[in-house]
């Protein structure tokens, strides 16, 4: 009689919760935005352009609160004073666990603040051969950020836009790695699939 009645209480918890929405999923594409003044001098030619950078974020919705993570990464090549090398090719990545609240609950419309934590790195991945003392091998950063989005739901998909502000960067404590440099904001656009 327990089982029965443990399976009868899951069965109505799991049907509740598919009847809001309580996970994304989705292709996200962010663009870098005014410099940040750290290491200034060790920036690549890239930092002056506004790159897109694709990735893939999820996140968990419950009520009005919502967790995730987001996930950006980036191949680069830049013109190199390296001989016998045409170009030097860099890894960058942009990671966050991000909190958000969605203002609105379960509207078509879904404005939300944001606030999120996170790593962002890169790492010189060219083949320099006998040249590795010219290597600069990674940059490594700890960062803070929040601002706000809205999405439009339509069905089981959706597509949105936010703007977030870098509170904070700064290197990882106990290590001589450089600081990345990043940007002091980021313009994102996404869209996936929601349950």
């Amino acid at each position: 009689m327990k089982r029965i009645f443990l399976i009868l209480l899951l069965l109505f918890i799991l049907t509740g919760l598919l009847s809001a929405e309580v996970f994304r999923i989705g292709g996200i594409g962010a663009m870098e935005l005014m410099n940040n003044p750290i290491n200034k001098e060790n920036r690549q030619e890239f930092d002056t352009e506004v790159d897109i950078i694709p990735g893939l974020y999820w996140e968990v919705i419950l009520g009005k609160l919502g967790f995730g993570m987001t996930y950006l990464v980036n191949f680069t090549s830049v013109d190199t004073v390296v001989p016998d090398m045409e170009y030097e090719w860099f890894l960058d990545w942009i990671g966050s666990i991000d909190f958000r609240y969605h203002i609105l609950g379960n509207f078509a419309i879904d404005p939300f603040l944001e606030f999120g934590l996170g790593n962002a790195g890169r790492v010189d991945i060219s083949n320099f051969e006998d040249n590795e003392e010219l290597r600069d091998p990674l940059q490594l950063s700890l960062f803070t950020q929040a601002g706000g989005g809205a999405a439009l739901r339509l069905d089981n998909l959706y597509i949105g836009g936010k703007l977030l502000y870098r509170i904070g960067n700064s290197p990882i404590p106990a290590t001589q790695f450089e600081t990345y440099p990043l940007k002091n904001f980021q313009l994102a656009f996404f869209g996936g699939f929601s349950i």
